[in-house]
């Protein structure tokens, strides 16, 4: 009975993953909905990278996250225009942290191996 189970559920999984479609255009939006702020966590982990001390790069990615949404500004031009953080990062280095395909890391491996890995165990079962 489990076997019967489980092959149902990787039939269906592969059927399900082999058929997923992204709609890039709505991705975009959803990354658009943030204004930017989305990518905070990797200004954080830049400005640490450069020795700013975890609790003050936090306050500061935080105070101008508040500050971008108060304004109606998106947070790339808030960040820019930030001295703490432009003082730490060059305008080189904070407009290559909001390029969302470079946070993507291996997510599409990953996606790929459990795709072979759920086919081929699903001709196992089959």
């Amino acid at each position: 009975m489990t076997s019967i189970l489980l092959d149902e559920m990787i039939e269906t999984m592969a059927k399900i993953i082999e058929n997923l479609q992204v709609d890039t255009k709505r991705v975009q939006e959803n990354l658009h909905i943030t204004r930017g702020q989305i990518f905070a966590e990797f200004v954080l982990e830049a400005l640490i990278k450069k020795g700013v001390p975890r609790f003050e790069a936090y306050r500061d990615v935080q105070r101008v996250a508040f500050d971008a949404h108060k304004k109606g500004i998106d947070y790339l031009t808030a960040i820019k225009n930030d001295k703490m953080i432009s003082s730490n990062l060059s305008n080189k280095e904070i407009e290559s942290i909001f390029v969302p395909e470079k946070h993507l890391g291996a997510s599409l491996a990953i996606i790929d191996n459990v795709y072979s890995h759920v086919k081929a165990n699903a001709k196992k079962f089959s």
